[in-house]
């Protein structure tokens, strides 16, 4: 008898969708080119789903696009989002989830050393200024300190070999199968990801606690052991705006342009992660994520 109820299924061909099943609408046209939006297929409760399916978008200058609801961790909106490319100092966010596995404690002093310094500091830091792990951890994540990183790397006890390899171990049991690392700052190139990759290490990156406060500061003051002292001021210039800001992380370098991932919460406090990669300018990256979240919240709906 089963076997004949299984014959009359097959030839039917019945699908049973599951309850949380999302579908992929491609939109290709001249305004919209190689734009997607996933929608929620069957409501069900506190998920996002369109309100006008004519409104496919908006116009960009970035290069890749994504949005990604936090709670549910479904893509609303994307736009060449599985292109890969540099991400620069975005990287910063893998680093420092693997210097959190590997603390010596915030508290531990680390003498900086000229080995420490491939670029100017944004945080004025120089050799031989003996400064706390905290303080590193901050000026990493505020100001995209490059040497502030490099230092934390060694306060790890870990080879800048063995750190790297360990980001990419990482990257690959988060199953980010296209984002790969060559060095822990961001500064090189080969560091690349995709949009919808990065919308994944930065959820990964803000649910951390340490990283997310870090993250979020406009500005940071501290005085070394040595007894310098610094403000860390923040690369975010969202900070400030209409926005609902959470943590953020901005990169740069020439050839990943300007980078940007923010989450972003509306007044009912749904939030959003969103990534634009390859704005044309510095300016360009907050306005094109600041854009994109409008966008996103005037056009979903949280039932």
């Amino acid at each position: 008898m089963w076997a004949g109820i299984a014959k009359i299924f097959l030839l039917l061909q019945i699908v049973v969708a599951p309850m949380h099943s999302i579908f992929t609408l491609e939109l290709k046209n001249e305004a919209n080119k190689n734009i997607v939006t996933v929608q929620s297929r069957l409501a069900t409760e506190n998920l996002p789903s369109k309100i006008d399916n004519d409104s496919l978008g908006v116009k960009l200058t970035a290069s890749s696009a994504a949005v990604m609801d936090k709670a549910s961790g479904l893509v609303l909106w994307q736009q060449q989002a599985d292109i890969v490319r540099p991400i620069a100092s975005i990287s910063k966010l893998m680093a420092v989830l693997v210097f959190l596995e590997h603390n010596p404690g915030w508290d531990a002093e680390v003498t900086l050393e000229e080995t420490d310094f491939v670029i100017s500091s944004p945080v004025k830091l120089v050799a031989g200024e003996k400064v706390k792990v905290k303080d590193l951890f901050y000026s990493s994540l505020i100001a995209s300190d490059n040497n502030a990183l490099l230092a934390l790397v060694r306060a790890s006890g870990k080879t800048q070999a063995e750190f790297v390899n360990l980001m990419n171990t990482k990257a690959k049991n988060l199953k980010l199968t296209k984002t790969k690392f060559f060095e822990p700052t961001g500064l090189s190139s080969k560091n690349v990801s995709t949009a919808n990759e990065v919308l994944i290490l930065a959820k990964t990156a803000f649910a951390v606690s340490e990283i997310s406060k870090a993250a979020s500061l406009a500005s940071y003051n501290f005085t070394a052991l040595s007894g310098e002292k610094h403000k860390v001021v923040s690369t975010n210039k969202l900070l400030g705006s209409f926005l609902h800001l959470g943590p953020a992380k901005t990169g740069y370098i020439g050839e990943a342009g300007f980078c940007l991932v923010a989450e972003v919460a509306n007044e009912n406090n749904q939030e959003i992660l969103a990534v634009v990669l390859n704005s044309d300018n510095n300016d360009n990256r907050f306005q094109d994520l600041k854009a994109l979240a409008y966008w996103v919240f005037q056009n979903f709906h949280w039932s």
